[in-house]
């Protein structure tokens, strides 16, 4: 099962070989941000001007391709498995199957199959290091 931990540890890897991936690839700077589009494909800033080297570095790094699309669906899962924290403890609480429906109807919005999930967004400073946020408001 993913975890905060698997996350971590992925993002602080990723935080060390990027510095070392825009070198090798005569990139000065990474995206400020990369997000993935509901195909799984790369979306960088309009306004990065490294775009086209990026991604075609990316396609020679297939390694690091995949770890950057990992850590991104682990952290995906992770933010949608804490929304569902309060349910999961309300519902293991309630005492009848009365107080159980209400509190599926009242999650009921994270419970369909069909919710719009976060975006997740990875975002990189000027040395590379990676950290993650989500667009939820």
């Amino acid at each position: 099962m993913p975890s905060q931990d698997n996350v971590a540890a992925l993002t602080e890897h990723l935080s060390q070989k990027m510095p070392e991936f825009l070198t090798d690839n005569n990139i000065p700077e990474p995206p400020s941000t990369i997000q993935y589009d509901n195909q799984g494909q790369i979306q960088l800033p309009a306004d990065y001007p490294y775009a086209t080297q990026f991604k075609r570095a990316l396609e020679e790094t297939p390694t690091l391709a995949r770890e950057l699309q990992t850590v991104n669906a682990l952290a995906s899962h992770v933010n949608e498995m804490k929304k569902l924290i309060p349910f999961n403890e309300e519902f293991s609480q309630a005492q009848s199957l009365a107080e159980q429906n209400l509190i599926v109807k009242k999650y009921q919005h994270l419970l369909n199959d069909n919710r719009e999930n976060d975006t997740m967004i990875l975002n990189f400073d000027s040395e590379g290091k990676l950290s993650i946020t989500s667009d939820a408001v």
